[in-house]
C-alpha cells in the first residue's frame, strides 16, 4: 500500500541535492559501489531492488557482471541536447547511430538515437526501457532512444557483458537499461535554446511533467516534449574545411592534400569531346560560353573518365566535392507524450499501463543533387540543342562534332535545390501489466510475480525528391521547332515523354522553373491503384495499394510487436548460512511484424523486378518518341528517382521462450571470503525460420574483504537475425574490379541487397573478469577495472561485393549464383551481396571506472566536490569473413577508403568530469579523449597511402548552474552548458565517393563536426 508520511517533506529534500549535488560523484555506479548502496544483512524487503543483468530483486546491487549506472542529471550536464548524445559520451559505446552520424540515403536514415555498444553494432546492443524491450526503429534492429521519454528518466544502467541468458537475442554486446520514474509527483517546467558559437544549429526544447497520487492506492502521471534543431547543411563556415582529399602522387601513393576539386565534371557543365577543341572546357556560370577547363595536379589518366581517385585533383576547375556534401547535421524535430499510471487493486497487487508516443522527423539534401558526371548518368549534348551558345555551335559545326558529353552536378540554383530527404518516424507503445507479491506463509512466500503485454507500432514515411531518370534525358535534348520556340525534341514525334519541358543545363540557375519541376520528383495529385508486389513473396493477391501521388517517392513502412511475458521470483531455500538461494523462472513470446510499401510512380509492380526500365536508344518506343542520347547505365535501368530502388517487402518473426536464472550464496564471513556468490541462467528460445537455442550464463561473486570485490562471468549469448537480414531487399550501384578483367580498372555494376530468410542465429561466447575496490581508507573513492572478451561464431554479415565476386571466380559455386555477367561483353553487369553466416567476429578489452565524491570545506561553505572516470582500451574489433584472413579494425577511425564506412574504434577513449558544489552554485567540468589511429587499418604506408594517421582529439566542456528553493518542494534551477569549449577541429580523414561524386571531410560519428556551442536553460519544480 503506497504510504504519504512525510513524502513531500522527503521529495523537497531529494530535489534539491539532486540539483545541488555534483553531477559525478552523486550518482551511484552500480558496479564501482555496489557495498555502499544497501545494508546487505537487511532482511527488509522494502530494500528490495532489481539490477539490469539480472531479474533476481535482492538487497544488495552485488553482481557478477559490470553494470554502471549514470542517473538523469549527469546525461543532460553531458550533454543537453539529445539523448543519444549524452549518452554516447561514455566510452563503452563505439559509433552510436546519431542525428549527425548518417548521411540521409534510401538505406540509411538520420535522426535516429541508436546505440552500438563495443562497436558491435547496434543489432548486438539491446536496449530496454524499464526492463523491457521496445520496438525497433528500423528493420536493421535497435531502438531510437531518442523517443523515450527524457523527463522521466531516473536513470541508465548499462551491463557490459552479454545478457542473452536474462533478456534475450541482440544481448551480445550488453545491455543499456531506461529506468523511469515512476513514482513522479509535482509539476515540472522545463525549457532550454542553444546555437553554435558560429551561429547555427539553433535548437531548443521544451518539456512538461504532472504528477500524482490517486488516493493511497493509486499514482498517474504525464509528460511532454517538444525539440527542433536547425540543420546545418555545408562544411563552408567551419574553418578547419579546406576541401581535403587524398590525390595520387606521381608514384600513385595517395597524399592528404587541400583544395581538392573534381576533374569529372563541374556545376557548369564540363564539356568531354576527345580530339576536338571543345575538349576540356566547362560552361561559364551564366551559359553564354565556354572557358578552359584547368586542372592544377598532374594525372596519369585521361581527362573526364569515369569517377575514382584519379578524377579528382589538387586545385583548378572542377566542383567542390565537400563543401555541400554530405550534411554535418539534419533538420531535426522529436516530440513525444508519456502517460503512466498504477492502482494496487489489493494488498500487494498492483495494476499498471503505460503509453508513449514518440515522433522524429528529419529533413536534410540528397546526396549527390542530381549528379550527371556519368555514374550513371551522363549527359549527351547534340549539335541542334537550342540552348548553345552561338560560339559552341559554330565550333561543333567548324569540326563537325555532332555530339559531345556534358558532366555537370546539380546546382543548388536548379535541379539540386528541391532534392531533398524527408523521414517522418511515429511510435506508438501501450503496455498493460500486474506486479503480485505473494504473501501466503507458503513456498513462494515474499515472491515476486510480475506480467505483462506490450504491443508496439513504428511507422515509418519516408520522402525522397530525387531527379528523374526515365525524363532527364528527353528534358535536356531540347530543340528549335521551327517556329522560334525552345521544345524537347520528343514533343515533335508522339506524346509519349507528354508534358516535357526543355532543360537548359549550361551554367547553372538558367534553367526554367518549369523544366526543373518536370525532371525533379513526380507529379503530385494523380490517383493510383496498384497490386502489390513483394521481394520475397511475389504478388499479394486481392491487395492492392491506391493512393494519391506526391512529388516524392514515398517509402511507408510499417513494424508491429506483441509481447507478452510472466516471470516470478523468490527464495527457495534458507541455504546453509551463507544466505538464501533465490530464483526466477519465467516465459514470453513476441511477434515482429514488417510491411514495407514504396509508392512510386513511374515503377509499378508488373513484374518481378518491381518496376520498368528507363528505354534505351533503340527501344521501339524510343526510336518512335525520338529518343536519343541515354547513357549506357540508364539504359535498362529500373529506378525511376537517381540512385534509389527499394523494393516492397512483407515478413514476420516469432519467437517463444522460456528462461531461469539462480543466485546461490556459497560461502559467507569466512577468512578472505565474506561472501561468495555463484549466478546462473538459462534461457530457451524457438525462432520461426531458424529453430531453437540455448543462451546461458554462469558468474561469480566474490567479496574477497570489505574492501575487495573480484567478479567474472561465462556465458553463452545468441543473436537471431533482424527482420532487415531476414525480409529486406534493396538495390543501387556499386564499383567493384571485375577479377576477371582487372584490366578494366574499377567499374561501375547494380547492387542488389537481399535478406535471407534461412540465415541462423550468431552465437557468442562471453568472457568478464574484474574486480571492485572501495578502500575503507579513502571514504567516497572506488575504483572497478573489468577485462572482456566477445567471441562471435557463424557472425551474420555481408561479405560484400568485391568479395562476392572474388570468391565466386575463385570457385565458390553458391556465390556465383549472386553474379550476372552480360552475355556479350562478359563483363559483371549485376552482383547480390545478401546476409549469410559470414563466420567469425571477435572483441576483446579492458574498461575502467573510478569514483569519488566528499564534502570539502574550502572556503568554508557548504561544499561538495565529485569526480567520475570512465575509460576504456579496445585491444581487438576483428571479423574472419569465410575463407578469408581475420580483419582487425581495433584503432581505425577514419572513413574507410573502399567503401567509405566511417569505423569509430579508438584503442583508448575516456570521459572524465569534475563537479564543485558551494551552496546553490554548481560547476562541471568535463574532458573527452577519443585515441588517435588509422584512417584504414588494412593501408600500408608509403604503397596504399602517404600516411595513415589519424590524430587525437580531447574536447572539454564546461557546465554552470544556480538553484534557487521557491518553496518547500519547489525551485528553479537556471543554467549554462558549453560543449567542446576549446573548438577543437575534427582531425581530417577525407573520402571520395567515387560513384556520388563527393569528399567527406571528418568521422562525424566519432569526432565532433559542429564545434564549440551552448545551451541556456531553465528548469522549475512545483
Amino acid at each position: 500500500m503506497r504510504t504519504k508520511g512525510d513524502k513531500s517533506v522527503a521529495k523537497a529534500a531529494e530535489l534539491k541535492r539532486t540539483l545541488y549535488c555534483c553531477a559525478a560523484g552523486a550518482m551511484v555506479s552500480l558496479s564501482a559501489m555496489p557495498a555502499m548502496a544497501q545494508d546487505e544483512a537487511s532482511n527488509d524487503r522494502s530494500d528490495v531492488i532489481t539490477v539490469t543483468g539480472t531479474r533476481i530483486a535482492q538487497t544488495g546491487m552485488q553482481t557478477p557482471v559490470p553494470v554502471t549506472s549514470v542517473d538523469a542529471e549527469l546525461l543532460s550536464t553531458m550533454a543537453p541536447g539529445a539523448l543519444i548524445e549524452g549518452v554516447g559520451q561514455l566510452p563503452q559505446f563505439f559509433g552510436n547511430q546519431t542525428p549527425n552520424s548518417v548521411t540521409e540515403t534510401w538505406f540509411e536514415r538520420g535522426g535516429y538515437g541508436n546505440l552500438n555498444m563495443r562497436g558491435l553494432g547496434i543489432n548486438r546492443t539491446l536496449t530496454l526501457l524499464n526492463g523491457r524491450r521496445m520496438i525497433s526503429s528500423t528493420a536493421f534492429g535497435g531502438v531510437d532512444i531518442n523517443a523515450f521519454p527524457e523527463a522521466m528518466i531516473s536513470r541508465m544502467e548499462t551491463v557490459t557483458g552479454g545478457a542473452s541468458a536474462a533478456y534475450g537475442t541482440d544481448a551480445v554486446a550488453g545491455v543499456t537499461n531506461f529506468i523511469l520514474d515512476t513514482d513522479f509527483t509535482g509539476v515540472q517546467a522545463h525549457g532550454q535554446w542553444g546555437q553554435t558559437t558560429r551561429g547555427d544549429s539553433d535548437n531548443y526544447e521544451v518539456s512538461l511533467a504532472f504528477g500524482t497520487d490517486l488516493g493511497d492506492r493509486g499514482h498517474f502521471q504525464v509528460s511532454g516534449e517538444i525539440f527542433e534543431q536547425d540543420g546545418v547543411f555545408s562544411y563552408e563556415d567551419r574553418d578547419w574545411y579546406q576541401g581535403w582529399g587524398l590525390i595520387n602522387d606521381a608514384g600513385g601513393v595517395p597524399q592528404l592534400v587541400p583544395n581538392v576539386v573534381s576533374r569529372n565534371s563541374s556545376f557548369d557543365g564540363l564539356i568531354v569531346a576527345p580530339g576536338t577543341s571543345l575538349d576540356q572546357t566547362e560552361f561559364l556560370s551564366d551559359g553564354s560560353g565556354i572557358q578552359p577547363f584547368v586542372t592544377s595536379s598532374p594525372s596519369q589518366f585521361p581527362f573526364g573518365i569515369p569517377p575514382a581517385r584519379h578524377s579528382i585533383a589538387n586545385g583548378g576547375s572542377g566542383d567542390d566535392l565537400g563543401a555541400e556534401a554530405p550534411s554535418l547535421y539534419p533538420d531535426v524535430e522529436r516530440n513525444n507524450i508519456f502517460a503512466y499510471a498504477d492502482y494496487e487493486l489489493a494488498n500487494n497487487f498492483t495494476v499498471y499501463a503505460q503509453y508513449i508516443r514518440g515522433q522524429n522527423k528529419t529533413s536534410q539534401y540528397n546526396y549527390p543533387r542530381g549528379s550527371l558526371h556519368g555514374t550513371p548518368t551522363a549527359i549527351t549534348i547534340f549539335a541542334d540543342n537550342a540552348f548553345l551558345p552561338d560560339d559552341v555551335r559554330q565550333i561543333m559545326m567548324d569540326e563537325s562534332i555532332d555530339s559531345f558529353t556534358l558532366k555537370r552536378m546539380g546546382s543548388l540554383e536548379d535541379i539540386g535545390a528541391d532534392m531533398r530527404i524527408y523521414d517522418d518516424s511515429v511510435l506508438h507503445s501501450i503496455t498493460g501489466g500486474f506486479n503480485w507479491r505473494v504473501e501466503n506463509g507458503g513456498f513462494m512466500d515474499g515472491w515476486s510475480v510480475d506480467g505483462y503485454y506490450q504491443y508496439g507500432r513504428n511507422t515509418r514515411k519516408w520522402y525522397q525528391v530525387g531527379l528523374r531518370v526515365d525524363r532527364i534525358h528527353a528534358a535536356v535534348d531540347a530543340v528549335d521547332d521551327g517556329m522560334g520556340n525552345i521544345v524537347c525534341r520528343t514533343s515533335l514525334f508522339n506524346d509519349y515523354f507528354e508534358g516535357c519541358e526543355p532543360l537548359n543545363l549550361f551554367g547553372r540557375g538558367n534553367a526554367s522553373a518549369a523544366a526543373v519541376d518536370w525532371v525533379v520528383g513526380y507529379e503530385p495529385g494523380q490517383t493510383i491503384t496498384t497490386p502489390i508486389y513483394f521481394a520475397d513473396t511475389g504478388f499479394d493477391l486481392g491487395v492492392t495499394d491506391t493512393y494519391t501521388t506526391q512529388e516524392a517517392k514515398v517509402n511507408i513502412t510499417n513494424m508491429r510487436q506483441h509481447l507478452f511475458e510472466l516471470s516470478a521470483s523468490g527464495e527457495i531455500y534458507e541455504g546453509w548460512g551463507a544466505g538464501p538461494i533465490s530464483m526466477a523462472f519465467g516465459g514470453s513470446h513476441r511477434e515482429e511484424k514488417i510491411r514495407q510499401i514504396v509508392r512510386d510512380p513511374t515503377n509499378p509492380p508488373s513484374d518481378h523486378d518491381n518496376g520498368h526500365p528507363v528505354l534505351c536508344d533503340s527501344d521501339p518506343e524510343a526510336i518512335a518518341a525520338g529518343l536519343r542520347g541515354v547513357s549506357a547505365p540508364d539504359c535498362g535501368n529500373t529506378v525511376g528517382l537517381q540512385y534509389s530502388k527499394v523494393s516492397n517487402i512483407n515478413g514476420k518473426i516469432t519467437v517463444t521462450e522460456a528462461f531461469t536464472e539462480m543466485l546461490v550464496p556459497l560461502v559467507a564471513d569466512a577468512p578472505m571470503m565474506e561472501q561468495l556468490t555463484l549466478h546462473g541462467a538459462a534461457r530457451w528460445a524457438d525462432y520461426s525460420g531458424s529453430g531453437s537455442i540455448w543462451a546461458w550464463k554462469g558468474g561469480l561473486d566474490w567479496q574477497v574483504t570489505g574492501d575487495f570485490r573480484l567478479r567474472g562471468t561465462y556465458s553463452r549469448d545468441v543473436r537471431a537475425a533482424n527482420l532487415s537480414e531476414r525480409f529486406d531487399k534493396t538495390g543501387g550501384s556499386a564499383t567493384i574490379t571485375d577479377p576477371r578483367y582487372p584490366g578494366d580498372g574499377v567499374i561501375n555494376v547494380t547492387r542488389f541487397s537481399g535478406g535471407n530468410p534461412e540465415v541462423s542465429p550468431e552465437k557468442a561466447d562471453t568472457i568478464t573478469v574484474g574486480f571492485v575496490y572501495q578502500p575503507s581508507y579513502i571514504d567516497g573513492f572506488s575504483i572497478a577495472m573489468d577485462w572482456y572478451q566477445v567471441k562471435i561464431d557463424d557472425a551474420i554479415g555481408q561479405l560484400g561485393v568485391q568479395a562476392v565476386a572474388d570468391r565466386c571466380e575463385e570457385g565458390a559455386v553458391d556465390l556465383c549464383e549472386l553474379v550476372s555477367r552480360d552475355t556479350v561483353t562478359d563483363r559483371i553487369v549485376l552482383i547480390g551481396d545478401v546476409f549469410i553466416n559470414v563466420d567469425q567476429a571477435k572483441i576483446s578489452g579492458i574498461d575502467l571506472e573510478t569514483s569519488y565524491q566528499r564534502d570539502v570545506s574550502l572556503f568554508g561553505g557548504d561544499e561538495s566536490i565529485g569526480w567520475r572516470f570512465f575509460g576504456t582500451w579496445l585491444d581487438e574489433n576483428s571479423e574472419t569473413l569465410a575463407g578469408t584472413n581475420k580483419i582487425d579494425r581495433a584503432g581505425q577511425v577514419g572513413l574507410q577508403q573502399s567503401d567509405g564506412i566511417a569505423y569509430t574504434l579508438p584503442e583508448f577513449k575516456f570521459t572524465t568530469n569534475l563537479t564543485y558544489e558551494y551552496g546553490p552554485f554548481r560547476t562541471f567540468l568535463q574532458g573527452r579523449y577519443i585515441g588517435g589511429g588509422t584512417i584504414e587499418n588494412s593501408l600500408t604506408e608509403g604503397v596504399d597511402i602517404g600516411s595513415n594517421h589519424v590524430d587525437s582529439a580531447f574536447y572539454l566542456d564546461l557546465g554552470l548552474s544556480y538553484f534557487h528553493e521557491l518553496d518547500e518542494g519547489s525551485g528553479i534551477e537556471l543554467y549554462g552548458n558549453m560543449t567542446n569549449v576549446l573548438d577543437q577541429d575534427p582531425p581530417i580523414t577525407p573520402y571520395y565517393s567515387a560513384f556520388f561524386g563527393y569528399t567527406q571531410q571528418a568521422n562525424p560519428s566519432l569526432h565532433d563536426v559542429l564545434g564549440r556551442r551552448f545551451v541556456l536553460g531553465a528548469r522549475v519544480n512545483f
